[in-house]
């Protein structure tokens, strides 16, 4: 948000969006948005194929996570049954 590259199409899309709620085809945003003015994090463990091994959606912005967890993930026999699943389907 504060490179002065994307400030473009934020005026842009602002603009969209203010004139579609004038002329009543959209809706104005929430004053206090669920998740926060920013939203949430989520993070996606991601097979080479693109598949979606595991998921964590963070409850605060802090919320992630660690490096510890990604690695226990990529050893749990969960994730190894579900590549072996796709592997076989791809097939």
């Amino acid at each position: 948000m504060f490179d002065p590259r994307v400030w473009p199409t934020i005026v842009h899309s602002v603009a969209r969006s203010a004139i579609a709620i004038l002329r009543g085809r959209e809706r104005s945003p929430a004053l206090i948005p669920t998740g926060g003015r920013f939203g949430l994090p989520a993070d996606f463990l991601i097979a080479p194929d693109g598949f979606v091994l595991a998921s964590k959606y963070g409850e605060h912005a802090g919320d992630q996570w660690s490096v510890d967890e990604v690695l226990a993930l990529t050893r749990a026999p969960a994730v190894s049954s579900v590549r072996a699943a796709a592997e076989v389907c791809a097939r």
